[in-house]
């Protein structure tokens, strides 16, 4: 994230003010996303993570300090895994349902995270429409939500990817057969690829070479479809009120 800001042709005063803008999105999803994963192992039956201090908004606790390091030098980093006790969810008959339900709980944050951050980008946009004197002021904070809005949508198709270990790839696993959960190829898949990860992350940021990027970019349009579908009421009483 730093590195493309400093590389980007930007005044320092326009580099301060994405910065801000970032981390605000960045903190916000991440601790988020990590607090619902808390929220719903709590909700099942395990109070591990709030043992641990995770059944929390405080971003401090859910910082992994490697994973903050690069997001924030290169955009690409991790927040601390909430750990629990699959063995003490109890509230339905199935554990696996549990499981799943657990390992969706943080994308399911992040959605909505983007779908309030797009409500609010499109009543600060038609604020700044009405009230000339304070555009200035709307458009810095539609930019703040704009961005948040986009940000969450990353992670949520990021964290959706089936490969070890993003949340989409621990959906998948309670879906396989247990023959194939406890086989030598599966470690050995499960061991490889974070690096397969990273190394798919390296080749995306080489111009023209397509990667990461455009795999998230296609997992995020049905979620997009959606947020703009649920926002529409809101966006029609708007202009009936006449900020569009």
């Amino acid at each position: 994230m730093l590195l493309t800001l400093l590389q980007s042709k930007l005044s320092v005063t326009e580099m301060v003010y994405m910065a801000i803008i970032m981390i605000f999105a960045m903190t916000l999803s991440f601790a988020l996303h990590e607090f619902m994963h808390a929220a719903v192992a709590v909700w099942l039956g395990d109070e591990t993570p709030r043992l641990m201090g995770r059944l929390t908004l405080n971003p401090l606790a859910h910082l992994d300090p490697w994973g903050t390091i690069l997001l924030l030098l290169a955009g690409f980093g991790w927040g601390k895994p909430v750990m629990y006790n699959p063995n003490r969810l109890h509230r339905f008959k199935s554990r696996r349902l549990m499981n799943i339900m657990v390992h969706l709980a943080g994308v399911t944050g992040n959605f909505i995270i983007a779908l309030v951050a797009n409500i609010f980008a499109l009543l600060f946009v038609g604020l700044a429409t009405r009230f000339g004197n304070l555009e200035t002021v709307f458009h810095a904070l539609y930019d703040l939500f704009w961005y948040t809005r986009f940000f969450s949508l990353m992670l949520l198709a990021f964290n959706l990817l089936p490969i070890p270990p993003l949340d989409g790839f621990h959906v998948l696993e309670e879906l396989l057969p247990i023959k194939v959960r406890y086989s030598d190829g599966y470690r050995k898949f499960q061991r490889i690829t974070p690096y397969i990860i990273f190394g798919v992350f390296i080749m995306s940021r080489i111009p023209g070479v397509p990667g990461l990027s455009k795999i998230i970019e296609i997992v995020q349009v049905p979620f997009i479809y959606l947020i703009e579908l649920i926002s529409t009421p809101f966006y029609m009483l708007l202009q009936m009120v006449g900020l569009f």
